[in-house]
């Protein structure tokens, strides 16, 4: 059981549906707002799917997720052998057709609860985000990720649409004259938050490269880190963190420049480890220091996540 978890990137998955959990139950389910009429109103009742609903379009994304992981595990077999032989798990303890038939189970589930759910809400075209992800990062592990950046690219969008598919399953359905504005707000929440992870998620992407910098070379495989030199892919990885940043310190000034308390935990739980991070990326050069910065940026995604708590308070008692 533990190389199967292991294969699936458990860790990672637990990541993402903390946060798809915690937006829907932590920040949307604690909201109250006034219609047009004045009547005060809870989130709860307005949102599209139910709470079973909510956890199939979770386990949604964890399913294709956990497909692209395994995907890329077959097709990184030779690099990984180099890189972290002892995280291997193919045709050590899961043989390769074995792999192939997760891959396959996991992706049709994914991809066929999102036709289920995009009925539900009577948005059939909403299927095609699955699609698209799962098309996405199979391509990606088939060669598209040795395109440098493009590729790193292509993991941070399916990162972000996790985020954001929350906006069209759950809150755009339930858009009527009466809440238009309020929901509008949240789907734009959603969207900078959306931007959030997939800003963190393409600096977790460069970082990683620059740590198989070895076995990619070895097997002659373009990456950021290979093609552009470790210098270089240093400076694209502090450069996308440092635009983060920029953009987070910009909606704290548009929106949250009057809540201390919102300024004092964006400083000191994203922006103070960011700001670590690209110092660290410069002077680290072991793999296991690289991996150290992966899971610092993990860290962040979680308490980017967290923050939304703020934005409640803000919202509920401003």
């Amino acid at each position: 059981m533990k190389h199967f978890l292991k294969l699936i990137r458990i860790e990672n998955l637990v990541l993402f549906a903390f946060l798809q959990f915690i937006i829907k139950y932590g920040f949307l389910n604690q909201i109250h707002f006034k219609d047009a009429l004045g009547a005060q109103q809870s989130l709860i009742l307005w949102q599209s799917l139910s709470n079973f609903q909510y956890i199939l379009l979770v386990s949604a994304t964890l399913f294709i997720l956990a497909g692209g992981y395994i995907i890329n595990a077959i097709f990184d077999l030779d690099t990984d052998n180099i890189n972290k032989p002892s995280e291997v798990v193919i045709d050590k303890h899961i043989s390769e057709k074995t792999a192939y038939n997760l891959y396959f189970i996991y992706t049709c589930l994914g991809v066929g609860i999102g036709f289920y759910l995009s009925r539900v809400i009577n948005k059939p075209a909403f299927a095609t985000i699955f699609v698209i992800c799962a098309a996405l990062l199979y391509i990606y592990s088939n060669g598209l990720k040795q395109i440098p950046v493009l590729g790193n690219v292509i993991v941070a969008i399916v990162a972000g649409l996790s985020i954001i598919n929350i906006s069209f399953f759950n809150i755009l359905p339930a858009i009527y004259s009466g809440n238009e504005f309020f929901m509008k707000t949240l789907v734009s929440i959603l969207t900078d938050y959306a931007i959030f992870i997939f800003l963190l998620q393409f600096a977790i992407e460069i970082i990683k490269t620059i740590a198989n910098e070895k076995g990619d070379a070895a097997f002659g495989i373009s990456t950021v880190a290979t093609y552009f030199g470790i210098k270089k892919a240093k400076i694209i990885g502090m450069t996308s963190l440092l635009i983060f940043i920029s953009y987070l310190t910009y909606y704290l000034v548009e929106n949250l420049a009057h809540n201390l308390y919102a300024i004092g935990y964006f400083t000191l739980f994203i922006i103070t480890p960011l700001m670590v991070v690209a110092i660290k990326l410069f002077q680290f050069e072991q793999n296991k220091e690289y991996i150290l910065l992966v899971k610092i940026l993990k860290t962040v995604q979680i308490t980017t996540i967290l923050s939304l708590l703020i934005i409640l308070i803000s919202m509920q008692y401003a």
